[in-house]
């Protein structure tokens, strides 16, 4: 039996009241550590966007971005979407501890992540104190966003401390920062085992987007798409799961809260058309999955150009095509902005050459060895954007885009 249908059939008939999904930031596929490949059973997966805002919409909702409308974190989900804290009948919490290992003073405003998916912080800082079975809790950890390693400053003053760091110091202090979120998810496994719960709860650790760690030339994620920001792990615990990889299909953001109800038996919203995604318990495939990034990369002040990247892109479990819908001029005014505006222009500027190649880059990039065609691709993407929903739009406070500052978004 294929490992995918092995996987399968052992969610099909898991028993479970609980539900805990934690999702460490900036976790690319191939730097999860075997602490955890080790205790679960790991698929490759597609993340829909490699900007934490849609992803996070994508996690909470089951729908692409092109169906949920968040395209950044001046977006949020519309009042009617129903998501992984409205499964009826459990106690749900979403808790950001993204600055667990960083700088820790940003005032009193809502992080912009509670807004994007229309949820108040908790009381608490623990995902778990005073949840009472049955739960649906969503915890968003430090993974390997920067601040790399154990810095505690924020991830912009890294950046200009590390200008002079070479490649390899950088990729090992994000790999500390991966072993330190890992760390805490552990704590969390270690709670609900003391609390006699973990039997009764299926655990889900993943990733909302990955990082470049000097492919093509940058530091990050605010960059033109490639497979390191792409792909990340969705490893799911539980002692009747499972512990080896799935090798022969791939996972998506989209299939998390379908998942989610068939594990606890709740029936699906009557509108079965809302969710994009598919439930693992049901269908594991290899079938190729959307991606997609927009952001405003550099500051509104600069004087020219909008400052923004736009790609596309459609992969499967060997790789994929990746569409720049920005034009050449402006994504090279935007690299050209990063080498002045940038907390990481320094590592930019060391690396030109391969940047301007990764900007440069014609509209469609080959990555790996995709099953479909580059045509192919442009056909499925052309028909969800058919479909394309317009964003609820928000303004953030002084203190959410403080917040951004912190995490290195501009």
């Amino acid at each position: 039996m294929s490992s995918s249908r092995t996987l399968e059939r052992a969610l099909e008939s898991l028993d479970v009241e609980n539900v805990f999904v934690y999702v460490g930031d900036a976790v690319r596929w191939d730097a999860v550590p075997d602490r955890v490949t080790d205790r679960a059973a790991t698929v490759r997966s597609v993340s829909a966007s490699t900007h934490s805002p849609s992803s996070f919409a994508s996690l909470a909702t089951g729908r692409y971005p092109t169906t949920h409308g968040v395209v950044t974190f001046n977006h949020r989900l519309s009042a009617d979407a129903f998501r992984l804290f409205d499964v009826p009948g459990h106690e749900t919490r979403f808790v950001n501890s993204i600055f667990a290992y960083a700088e820790r003073e940003h005032g009193n405003a809502v992080d912009p992540i509670h807004t994007v998916l229309g949820v108040e912080p908790p009381a608490v800082d623990d995902p778990l104190e005073g949840l009472e079975p049955p739960f649906v809790a969503m915890e968003r950890g430090p993974g390997g966003h920067a601040p790399y390693g154990d810095f505690s400053g924020t991830a912009s003053d890294y950046f200009r401390r590390r200008r002079g760091a070479d490649t390899a110091t950088l990729q090992e202090e994000y790999r500390r920062s991966v072993e330190l979120d890992v760390e805490l998810f552990f704590e969390r496994l270690d709670r609900l085992e003391e609390t006699g719960r973990l039997e009764d709860t299926l655990v889900i650790y993943t990733s909302d987007h990955g990082e470049l760690l000097g492919e093509g030339g940058e530091l990050g994620h605010s960059s033109p798409m490639r497979p390191e920001l792409v792909y990340v792990p969705t490893a799911l615990f539980h002692p009747e799961l499972p512990t080896a990889a799935v090798d022969d299909a791939v996972f998506h953001h989209a299939d998390l809260l379908p998942t989610v109800l068939d594990v606890l038996g709740v029936a699906e919203p009557s509108d079965r058309t809302q969710f994009d995604g598919r439930s693992a318990a049901r269908s594991l495939t290899d079938e190729p999955r959307p991606c997609t990034y927009e952001n405003r990369v550099l500051p509104s002040s600069l004087p020219v150009g909008s400052g923004s990247l736009h790609y596309e892109g459609l992969w499967d479990a060997d790789g994929g095509y990746a569409f720049a819908r920005t034009s050449l001029t402006e994504r090279l005014l935007v690299l050209a902005g990063k080498t002045v505006a940038s907390a990481k222009r320094g590592y930019v500027c060391r690396n030109l050459p391969t940047a301007v190649g990764a900007y440069a880059d014609s509209a469609a990039s080959r990555y790996g060895e995709p099953s479909f065609s580059e045509r192919e691709a442009e056909q499925r993407l052309e028909r969800l954007a058919a479909g394309d929903v317009a964003g609820e739009q928000v303004s953030l406070s002084d203190g959410a885009e403080q917040r951004l500052r912190d995490l290195g978004y501009t």
